[in-house]
C-alpha cells in the first residue's frame, strides 16, 4: 500500500468508504441542510439563523470587548480589559464575514441548477460559520488570556494551542486517509506530532514559568498583580479547546463534499438517485415530458 497517497487523490471507489449515501435518511448528519435548502422556503429561512448568529457574533467579538471595562475596572481586573481591547481590529475582520455570509445567503434563495451546487453551498455556510465563531470569540478569550499573563504568557499559551490545533488535524488527515486507503495504509507520525509530544512534557514547568512571571517579574504585563486574574489563564486553552473540537469534528464534511463534487454523476448513480432528488421538482417535470416525446 502507497503510505504517500495524498487526501485529495482517492479514486472513487476509495472515496466510497467514506462519503455516506446523502440521500439515505440514516445519515442525515452528513447531509448538512442540503436537502432542505431544494425548498425555497427553507432557503429564505436561512436568513432568520443568520441574524441571530451574526448579532451574537458581533456582541462578543466586537461589542463586549468595548464596554468590558465597566466591571473589569470596577473589580480590579483593567488589564484584563485592556488585553481584550488590543482584539478590537478584528471588528472589519467580523463584519466582513457577517456581510460575505449574507451574500451567499441571498444568492442561496435563487434555485440551484442541482443538488450538488446546492451542496456546495450549505458547505461554504458551515464553512462561514466556523469563521465567524472563531474570530467573535477571539477577544474575549484569547484577549483576556494576553491581559491575566501578558505577551510572555501569551505567547506560550498561543505556542502550545497551535500546535495542539495543527497536531489534532493531522491526526484527523491520517485517519481519514486510512480509512479511505484501509488497514494497510501506515500511519506516519509527523514532526508535528513529535513536538506536542515534547510540549506536553514540559507543560507543568511551562505553566510555573507563568505563574511565575504574573508573579514576579511580570516580563511583558502592565498594572498590578490581582488574584482574580488568574482563572483567566484558562481562557487560551478554552478558545483553542473550541475551535479545535468544531474544526475536528467538521472536518469531514468538507473531504465528503470534496469527492462528491468529483464523482458527482458516479454517485448519483450508485445512490440511484432520482431526476426530482437531484434536480428538483420542476425541472424533474420537464425531463420527464421531454423523455415521453422523445
Amino acid at each position: 500500500m502507497d503510505s504517500h497517497k495524498t487526501l485529495f487523490n482517492a479514486s472513487f471507489e476509495e472515496s466510497t468508504k467514506i462519503v455516506r449515501n446523502l440521500f439515505d435518511k440514516k445519515h442525515v448528519c452528513y447531509d448538512t441542510g442540503a436537502r432542505g435548502s431544494q425548498n425555497i422556503g427553507a432557503r429564505i429561512f436561512n436568513i432568520i439563523p443568520w441574524i441571530a448568529f451574526s448579532v451574537i457574533s458581533y456582541g462578543l467579538g466586537v461589542g463586549l470587548p468595548k464596554t468590558a471595562d465597566d466591571g473589569t475596572v470596577k473589580f480590579g481586573l483593567s488589564n484584563i480589559w485592556y488585553g481584550a481591547s488590543k482584539f478590537c481590529f478584528l471588528e472589519f475582520v467580523i463584519l466582513g464575514v457577517i456581510i460575505f455570509w449574507g451574500l451567499l445567503l441571498v444568492i442561496h434563495i435563487v434555485p440551484k441548477p442541482n443538488y450538488l451546487i446546492t451542496r456546495l453551498f450549505e458547505i461554504v455556510n458551515l464553512f462561514f460559520i466556523l469563521l465567524l465563531m472563531s474570530f467573535s470569540l477571539m477577544p474575549m478569550l484569547l484577549g483576556t488570556t494576553l491581559g491575566a499573563t501578558g505577551w510572555l504568557g501569551f505567547c506560550i499559551i498561543c505556542l502550545y494551542g497551535i500546535i495542539f490545533f495543527i497536531n489534532a488535524m493531522c491526526s484527523r488527515v491520517q485517519k481519514i486517509k486510512q480509512e479511505m486507503y484501509g488497514k494497510d495504509y501506515a500511519l506516519k507520525s509527523s514532526y508535528i506530532s513529535n513536538i506536542w509530544a515534547r510540549l506536553k512534557k514540559y507543560w507543568l514547568a511551562v505553566f510555573v514559568v507563568i505563574l511565575i512571571n504574573m508573579l514576579t517579574l511580570r516580563i511583558g504585563m502592565w498594572g498590578e498583580f490581582n488574584l482574580l486574574s488568574l482563572p483567566w489563564l484558562l481562557a487560551g486553552p478554552i478558545y483553542f479547546g473550541i475551535v479545535t473540537l468544531f474544526t475536528y469534528g467538521t472536518f469531514k464534511l468538507f473531504i465528503t463534499s470534496f469527492y462528491f463534487a468529483r464523482y458527482a454523476q458516479h454517485y448519483r448513480a450508485l445512490w440511484q438517485v432520482s431526476d426530482e432528488q437531484w434536480y428538483g421538482k420542476r425541472k424533474a417535470k420537464k425531463l420527464a415530458k421531454k423523455k415521453v416525446k422523445a
